[in-house]
């Protein structure tokens, strides 16, 4: 039998049960959708835990689960589409996850066995409950999920995810302004005020300081909190996942796209995983995926480019592999596919390896260079140092990268949506440095982690320093690769403020992430330098306290400088994969 006439039959004999009530420990009923077929009495259990509503069930693989075995059970998250209670982002994620898991379990048509799946938020909940290792979970798949809230979500290098979170944010008032009207509250007056925020999202969340846009803070009091908690403290330990990833003890299938804002989260979700779960199985089931895609869009085309019909979901037949890992997971067998599936950029092939980063990896450092250059060989013993002036008021806006604007459809314009894109409409900015490489004589191939270490001074108090890795075209066109963010003061970690000296030259070392891209032969290799990416990241005010509380009437500009001799070499470290492994 086909493939198609399987799930042709499967549809057929499928049932879908609406309203299925869960009681939650705390006594708040959560409610779910239920797919499954009437011919198998014992079924293992696809759980999705939902924070969006209906539409968001639209994209999930119910067909490919159902033809693989399983039970499609579909929450509402609390306070969320058909479900009771209150909405909080993330604090009884944890909790009500963990009781739906053991729920699943025991529904009359369960073997026992649950396998849970969704991106984002949904991958999030998974992480919360797999820490805590509860009776029935048989295996994750992390769509698209950060390793932390803290550091992976509501910031990167330090700095606040400005762009995501205000789309997100916004998205959820929406959400959640309905959710309250359907269930008899008066908000014509706070639909109101979000029409007119919703009209220009940023000039409403930067009229003030950024933690205190009003509409946001009373409908989701949590965005006041994200904004200002700044180090870690124990706000961000009691509601996340990421400092207990030890007591996951099933197989995961961690699914990326190279241009997700959530990416750096993903590869460490895998990494740490396959190093330290709690059990040998656990270990050796970790999977990793990661396409040319962005948060929502796998299709293969991103950005300014095309990476064709064979680097979308569909053309590597995602679907498929998450059906046959999740049969796996819930039978104790085998787990398919190598450990880690990349799609090169450039080069037009997915490729499968066994580890991350790859063991063959060349760590290559080029250097920033005088006149603006980069190469392998070590700067000069003495250099002057380039100098710009960054101004909060006027920040470098953002071309592509890795980001989640779009985030309820709210991205104030295609060029800061995520992807490849051409920096050429930045060119002229006199706030903004670019260190070019000679054209190559071979194709350059760059798969893994890239970081960039920046030897800089400042005027400010505090500052941030932006770096970006691009592909010059011969035809001029230059194209962002990955990105990244470091912010002074948490240049060691957000664990606590580590404040700097105006004027003295301080080591920084900026996480872009990682990327699998070719660089052809007469490309050049760039790399930019600036202090902001707006709205991406929070533009830094100038000021040692926490930057969200700042007034924009008390902004301050800061004079930036990029040293690069011998004695300060800023360099950026290609994971560099040579044409024949060794």
């Amino acid at each position: 039998m086909t493939g198609t006439a399987a799930m042709t039959s499967t549809e057929a004999r499928r049932i879908v049960d609406s309203g299925v009530p869960m009681t939650a420990r705390d006594g708040v009923v959560l409610r779910s959708v239920v797919h499954r077929a009437t011919d198998r009495e014992a079924q293992p259990i696809a759980l999705v835990r939902n924070p969006y509503g209906e539409p968001l069930t639209r994209n999930l693989p119910i067909v490919a689960l159902l033809a693989a075995g399983f039970a499609v059970v579909i929450q509402d998250c609390r306070g969320t589409g058909d479900s009771d209670g209150v909405f909080v982002p993330f604090e009884n994620e944890e909790s009500d996850s963990v009781d739906a898991i053991r729920w699943a379990a025991q529904l009359p048509f369960s073997n026992g066995k649950v396998v849970t799946y969704g991106l984002s938020y949904s991958g999030m909940v998974q992480m919360a409950a797999a820490v805590s290792d509860p009776e029935g979970l048989a295996g994750i798949i992390p769509v698209v999920t950060p390793h932390d809230y803290q550091t992976g979500l509501a910031y990167r290098g330090g700095a606040a995810q400005m762009g995501q979170l205000t789309g997100w944010y916004t998205m959820k008032t929406l959400q959640s302004l309905m959710y309250r009207a359907q269930h008899g509250e008066d908000v014509r007056e706070l639909m109101g005020r979000f029409g007119r925020h919703a009209a220009d999202i940023w000039a409403s969340v930067g009229s003030g300081p950024l933690a205190e846009a009003s509409l946001l803070n009373e409908v989701l009091p949590t965005w006041g909190r994200w904004m200002t908690e700044e180090t870690t403290g124990t706000y961000w330990p009691s509601v996340s996942y990421g400092a207990r990833r030890d007591g996951v003890a099933v197989p995961g299938l961690h699914v990326g796209g190279w241009f997700d804002l959530f990416l750096g989260g993903t590869i460490d979700n895998f990494v740490t995983l396959r190093a330290g779960a709690a059990n040998e199985r656990a270990r050796q089931g970790q999977r990793l995926i990661i396409g040319p895609w962005q948060h929502i869009d796998q299709s293969g085309t991103i950005g300014d480019l095309s990476f064709g019909a064979p680097a979308s979901a569909a053309g590597i037949g995602l679907e498929g592999r998450v059906a046959a890992f999740a049969a796996a997971a819930a039978a104790g067998d085998e787990l398919p596919g190598a450990p880690v599936t990349v799609y090169v950029m450039g080069a037009g092939r997915w490729r499968e390896e066994q580890e991350w980063p790859l063991a063959r990896t060349r760590w290559t450092p080029w250097y920033l260079q005088p006149d603006a250059a980069l190469s392998p060989v070590e700067p000069p013993a003495e250099a002057q140092p380039d100098t710009y002036v960054h101004d909060p008021d006027n920040p470098v806006p953002m071309r592509g990268g890795s980001s989640g604007i779009f985030a309820g459809g709210l991205d104030g314009g295609s060029e800061w949506t995520a992807g490849p894109r051409d920096q050429r409409a930045l060119d002229g900015r006199d706030d903004l440095l670019h260190y070019t490489g000679a054209p190559l004589d071979t194709d350059v191939e760059v798969t893994g982690p890239v970081t960039v270490t920046l030897f800089a001074s400042t005027s400010a108090d505090d500052t941030d320093f932006v770096a970006r890795l691009v592909d010059v075209y011969p035809d001029g066109r230059a194209i962002g690769v990955v990105d990244g963010i470091v912010r002074a003061k948490f240049r060691e970690g957000q664990g606590e403020v580590r404040p700097i000296v105006p004027g003295e030259i301080v080591e920084y070392t900026i996480d872009l992430w990682a990327t699998s891209w070719l660089f052809r032969a007469g490309h050049r290799i760039r790399v930019d330098v600036a202090s902001s990416n707006y709205p991406n990241w929070e533009p830094h005010n100038g000021h040692l306290a926490v930057n969200a509380l700042v007034d924009p009437a008390n902004r301050r500009t800061a004079t930036q400088r990029i040293h690069h001799d011998a004695q300060h070499p800023s360099h950026i470290v290609l994971p560099i994969i040579p044409s024949d492994p060794d």
